[in-house]
């Protein structure tokens, strides 16, 4: 994209927003408002959700903060939810509820590398870690309001109830694996730049 002009690019990055702002919050209100969920248990504060808020904010801004939130756990934790998908809505509304989900995803990990390639805001090394302990602590703060208010966001205190197998092992199992192939997949979506000093 870096034959692009500047007007294209941001025509591009202002139709992305407004498509993910307009998927994103219908999705939310319809959850709300007609299917009456509780709003303790509709807040956007999965990883994904806060990915997407970064989305939201590096196609807003330009900033190169949000652009490595969006490339590191935006497409990991994108990802693994589109490999992993954790759709709990049954009945008519599934289709739609699996079509939000998708799109969602598949936006993550399109703007992610769409602000790191095509903006060319390549992430430092230092990024990796930095991230990561952003992450490791958000799930060290929700945890307590995860018992508090009933809820798993992040799925702190269980895994996610759509993904059987892994029910199979204890949950501490689940947060190690989870752990480490965050880390390893930072690891490798850093090589293209590693290469490139050399």
């Amino acid at each position: 994209m870096a034959h692009m002009s500047i007007q294209s690019h941001r025509t591009f990055r202002i139709a992305l927003f407004v498509g993910v702002l307009i998927n994103e919050g219908a999705w939310f209100a319809y959850r709300h408002f007609t299917v009456g969920m509780r709003l303790a248990e509709n807040l956007p504060l999965h990883l994904c959700d806060l990915s997407v808020f970064a989305l939201l904010a590096g196609l807003a801004t330009n900033q190169r903060f949000f652009a490595e939130w969006a490339y590191f756990p935006g497409v990991v934790g994108a990802l693994l939810a589109v490999v992993f998908p954790a759709v709990s809505e049954t009945g008519a509304i599934r289709p739609i509820a699996e079509a939000r989900y998708f799109i969602t995803h598949i936006a993550l990990v399109g703007v992610g590398f769409y602000l790191t390639f095509g903006r060319a805001y390549h992430p430092e090394a230092r990024a990796i870690l930095r991230i990561y302990a952003a992450i490791v602590g958000y799930a060290i703060l929700v945890t307590p309001l995860n018992l508090y208010l009933n809820t798993n966001y992040f799925y702190t205190l269980s895994a996610p109830a759509e993904v059987r197998f892994i029910h199979a092992f204890p949950h501490w199992f689940f947060l190690g694996a989870v752990s480490a192939t965050f880390l390893a997949a930072f690891g490798l979506l850093y090589l293209p730049f590693r290469w490139k000093k050399k």
